[in-house]
């Protein structure tokens, strides 16, 4: 049985880390009403924080040894934009949609690089 390399587990908790990012801010509005009427102090910005902070860390560790140039640059290009979308969102709530189009972006380019590089392995 193989195991599963460093990079590999890190494309893999992208796509996982990714998807789940997606699911919060689809779910997050309706999750924030039910919780704030029982909760009114909470906040869910240390979620923000901790998604940001993962997907940073997932980014850097796939792109440490990306398929190709044009993937590593694809994985900081699409982190980027999803964190800066994501920073700034409260104060334009339009970005939301660039940060689920970004979001959308690291799930795909983690599957790219993980495909890349996983038949690049078993040659």
């Amino acid at each position: 049985m193989r195991l599963l390399s460093l990079q590999g587990a890190a494309d893999c908790g992208g796509v996982l880390n990714a998807t789940l990012c997606t699911i919060h801010c689809a779910a997050g509005p309706a999750l924030l009403a039910w919780w704030g009427t029982r909760n009114p102090g909470a906040v869910a910005e240390c979620w923000e924080l901790a998604f940001l902070v993962l997907s940073g860390l997932l980014v850097a560790l796939a792109s440490r040894r990306a398929a190709t140039s044009g993937l590593r640059l694809a994985l900081w290009g699409c982190f980027g934009v999803f964190a800066a979308a994501g920073l700034l969102a409260e104060q334009w709530p339009g970005l939301a949609a660039v940060q689920y189009a970004a979001s959308a972006g690291l799930i795909i380019t983690h599957l790219l690089n993980r495909r890349r590089t996983s038949c690049e392995g078993s040659r």
